[in-house]
């Protein structure tokens, strides 16, 4: 069954994978992904390595131990990147031993291939061929659109028809990812068309090697959002390992520069596959040229989903006793402190978080129920690495941040014939979510409490400085609702008379203590680009996490790139990027941890899409500026954000010269500033205090 309903329109967010961009070799002019300069392995050495052994790595005709298939939609990653081919040729160069390895890969979904081999116009199956620049073409299938289950059953049907004796079968799913909700495999010739999780388990139920009994030993997903236990499920009748991400997917994706181990070696089960597959991956953005994006990498052991599912249901059932007991804000927060993965900016998210940190969570409540799950859980992945907090191996689709597609995704959800115990909860949980407000948040701004101490400000690592103490007391149902809370600050734009201010920061250092007092810091610090030559530009950013020792925001700029001549590329002009910054122990003053190029489609959604362009020489970057002219009453106090103009647009830039890194720096305590206290409660609503003028 199709879902092409209007929520479609973020289909182009997929895969909204993060390019890692860090302090160092920012301005490199390669458009493609640059894999084999990051690598260990010197390319020259490489190359001259296969030339002098040619022969003993054409492929071999006939059958071999392993065939992987690499169910490759180019879409724009292809186009606009040559994301795909550059995998390619990391295969041909892997090394792996065609005795051992056959690799098939069904190529389609874009309109531009880099690999002139390849036409757009067809969807066709070629053979890798270890150690050359050959691929060759076996077959044009009769489908043309990859995001039809009929096209992947295809494939699937032609592959194992010509390769019935192989030992073992594994494939990859290679493209944009959007977890549960929004399927797998954007198909750019068909207006992003994806595969929902309905039509993937169409394809594989009517696939000759499903039907005739077969198994895959493991399926990757070479793609965002994928690892997840509503995926587990759908693979669980066609594969014995998932290998998968729960976090977004780096731009370079897969290292299958692995595939050499994995075919040479002796052992070719799921987990070992899924071993050197997650260390190669994790190994190689540890060691990333261009920074240290964030990653996550699972195998699960889809022979233990069932006994997941089990305790995940024993869970879901007794929470969803305490939703009909009115207890809707308790598990709201759990909720909201659970690792969220997917987070694009303030504004969007996926609403997919950890399912052990959800468990654990839920174990203040039902301490039994929970600590079943999390045991499955440790069953189930056999193998993981990540770079981040809280990240375990298997997310679930739970809707809280995202409020503003929350009731259609949750419609799309529906669909994926996951458990009706965790469904009656979710759309349980979403009504009330969408409900009238639980409670009154009137607050009065008389009934702040501001302590200011200019000069006396305290660095407090991972946080943004210290001017002072804001407090305010909360009623005992207001303490009940609480969900988070956040300072804003908010400084006068010099030069203009319109009374304009320009939004620096905000943070969520917050506390709320047994007396029902909620109390933050007043920051007194903002961050500012530079580059090594000097270069600088003030920005605004956004906290989008915290967690225990650090905080991670985000800031807005816009890129203009020039051509060979020095003349700006209309092609490349005003590109919108959000470049993501950490601040932890390690990283006081922050740190760029990542870029995503975004694009703005005519939903007027700002659309990430991974692309493994980097901010080259002489880009301009100019920093998006929030602002507005606030209003003020007749007593001086400031009027309600919503009475506030929007007064927005660039005012700072500089051409890049050298490496772009970012700075903390301190807030004029001359300059006039407003400071904004918001407060959110557990359906999603958000309310204002305005502290001081």
């Amino acid at each position: 069954m199709k879902k092409k309903t209007g929520v479609f329109l973020l289909t182009f967010i997929l895969c909204l994978s993060l390019f890692g961009c860090g302090n160092s070799d920012y301005g490199d002019t390669k458009e493609t992904k640059r894999k084999f300069a990051n690598n260990s392995s010197d390319k020259v050495k490489l190359e001259e390595y296969f030339e002098e052994n040619y022969n003993n790595y054409m492929v071999a005709t006939g059958q071999a131990s392993e065939l992987m298939l690499v169910y490759m939609v180019g879409s724009n990653l292809e186009s606009e990147g040559g994301l795909a081919s550059a995998d390619i040729e990391e295969m041909q160069k892997s090394g792996f031993l065609s005795d051992n390895l056959k690799i098939l890969i069904c190529t389609g979904g874009t309109n531009y291939w880099w690999n002139d081999d390849i036409d757009p116009e067809e969807v066709a199956v070629y053979e890798v061929v270890s150690g050359t620049e050959e691929i060759n073409k076996l077959t044009v299938l009769n489908g043309e659109n990859m995001a039809e289950a009929a096209t992947l059953t295809e494939f699937l049907d032609y592959a194992y028809t010509n390769n019935k004796d192989a030992n073992y079968y594994s494939l990859v799913l290679w493209n944009h990812g959007g977890g549960a909700v929004l399927g797998y495999g954007g198909d750019e010739r068909y207006d992003y068309d994806s595969l929902s999780v309905t039509e993937m388990d169409e394809a594989f139920t009517n696939s000759l090697f499903i039907s005739e009994g077969k198994k895959f030993e493991w399926v990757g997903f070479d793609a965002c959002l994928m690892g997840m236990i509503e995926i587990a499920e759908l693979f669980e009748p066609f594969s014995n390992y998932l290998i998968a991400s729960e976090e977004l997917i780096p731009g370079d994706g897969w290292d299958y520069t692995c595939l050499g181990s994995v075919a040479n070696g002796t052992d070719f089960t799921g987990q070992a596959a899924g071993k050197a597959i997650i260390d190669q991956y994790a190994n190689y953005y540890d060691n990333y040229k261009w920074g240290r994006p964030e990653y996550t990498l699972s195998c699960l052991d889809l022979g233990q989903t069932q006994d997941v599912m089990t305790s995940f249901d024993a869970l879901i059932s007794v929470t969803e006793n305490d939703l009909i007991n009115g207890e809707y804000s308790q598990i709201a927060r759990q909720r909201g402190n659970t690792k969220a993965f997917g987070i694009i900016d303030e504004e969007l998210c996926y609403d997919t978080v950890d399912l052990y940190n959800l468990a654990e969570n839920m174990a203040e409540t039902h301490s039994g129920e929970a600590t079943a799950l999390i045991n499955s859980l440790e069953n189930m992945v056999v193998y993981e690495r990540d770079n981040v907090v809280n990240a375990h191996g298997v997310a679930i689709y739970f809707p809280y941040n995202n409020k503003l597609y929350a009731e259609d995704w949750v419609n799309e959800y529906s669909l994926c014939d996951f458990s009706d115990t965790y469904m009656k909860f979710v759309k349980n949980f979403t009504e009330t979510f969408y409900g009238a407000p639980l409670t009154a948040w009137d607050l009065d701004d008389e009934d702040a409490t501001v302590e200011i101490a200019e000069g006396e400000a305290g660095e407090v690592v991972g946080d943004i400085g210290s001017l002072g103490n804001f407090s305010i007391q909360l009623t005992s149902d207001q303490v009940a609702n609480f969900a988070c809370a956040d300072l804003q600050i908010w400084e006068i734009i010099e030069n203009y008379d319109v009374g304009a201010y320009a939004f620096w920061i905000d943070s969520s250092d917050v506390s709320l203590d047994g007396n029902g007092v909620l109390s933050s810091m007043i920051a007194n610090k903002r961050f500012v680009l530079r580059d090594t030559s000097g270069n600088q530009a003030d920005c605004c950013a956004f906290e989008i996490e915290r967690g225990d020792g650090y905080a991670i925001y985000t800031v807005k700029v816009f890129v203009s790139f020039k051509d060979d001549n020095g003349e700006y590329d209309m092609d490349r002009y005003f590109c919108p990027y959000n470049i993501y910054i950490r601040v932890d122990d390690e990283n006081p003053n922050g740190v760029i941890s990542g870029i995503y190029s975004a694009e703005e489609e005519e939903s007027g959604i700002l659309l990430p899409n991974k692309r493994s362009d980097a901010l080259e020489q002489d880009c301009l970057i100019q920093p998006f500026m929030y602002g507005r002219i606030i209003k003020f009453n007749d007593d001086g106090t400031v009027a309600p954000v919503d009475d506030w103009e929007l007064f927005s647009g660039l005012f700072y830039d500089f051409n890049l010269n050298g490496d772009l890194y970012v700075d903390m720096v301190d807030i004029d305590p001359d300059v006039e500033k407003v400071y904004i206290y918001s407060i959110g409660d557990t359906q999603g609503n958000s309310y204002v205090v305005n502290v001081l003028k």
